[in-house]
């Protein structure tokens, strides 16, 4: 018998690197949100210069864990032991710097009820992506791409929001090198192994606050761009 979204148990596993400024409010909208069914709340940081990792020392919520790394760089490995890490029947995982609103994880959560996966999505009826056009064109682009040539019909492959059943990491491992296009390699593994996906449309907005570290670079965005690109390739031939 397959759990409701009422005995659910949430892990959020949150990356970050130089989010003083996000991450005490990301912290306490997440909770808010969640409540009886917050299990924990995971701070992956990166050694911040700034000094997030010490902000999250301070915070004194029980349900709070900081993973601070002092060797290891790197969006998709700092998920990865989160998740790996992660004690929850369902795990969360989320960008801190409030473009996505703490307040629609729980919406993600109960369509679990029906789903293996349920992503937070820009391009789905109800999605919207408050970014500046172009940036919001050469993403749609990477979607099309990545729905052409990997046949998975998700809408929003670089999403970076998802509600997994913990369950599916028995199966799929979840991928540790590059940045952003570990979700589409991700994505890709789970369709492939027959889970069952599902998409909820939701407003992406700016950061909060502090610095983006890609979103306003041209250069850094189509380096990225090219770097998905023959990933997928690599994918859709040895998967």
């Amino acid at each position: 018998m397959r759990q409701s979204s009422l005995s659910f148990r949430v892990s959020v596993v949150l990356p970050s690197y130089n989010e003083k400024d996000n991450i005490k409010e990301a912290v306490k909208r997440i909770s808010a949100s969640l409540g009886k069914n917050l299990l924990e709340i995971i701070v992956v940081d990166d050694n911040s210069p700034d000094g997030t990792w010490k902000i999250v020392k301070n915070i004194g919520n029980p349900k709070v864990k900081l993973i601070r790394r002092m060797h290891e760089r790197g969006l998709a490995s700092a998920l990865a032991r989160g998740v790996n890490e992660s004690k929850g029947n369902v795990v969360v995982w989320m960008d801190c710097d409030l473009g996505i609103p703490p307040e629609e994880i729980p919406r993600l959560v109960k369509k679990l009820d029906e789903y293996d996966i349920v992503i937070g999505s820009r391009y789905v009826h109800g999605g919207k992506d408050t970014r500046a056009n172009w940036r919001v064109f050469l993403s749609i682009l990477i979607n099309i791409y990545s729905c052409l040539l990997l046949g998975t019909y998700i809408k929003d492959h670089t999403s970076g929001f998802a509600a997994v059943r913990k369950e599916v990491f028995k199966k799929v491992k979840f991928p540790d090198k590059g940045f952003g296009e570990y979700f589409v390699e991700l994505m890709y593994l789970c369709s492939k192994r027959g889970f069952r996906i599902a998409e909820v449309g939701y407003g992406y907005g700016q950061r909060k606050g502090g610095l983006s570290k890609s979103d306003g670079n041209l250069l850094v965005l189509l380096k990225y761009g090219i770097q998905y690109c023959l990933k997928i390739i690599k994918w859709r031939f040895t998967i």
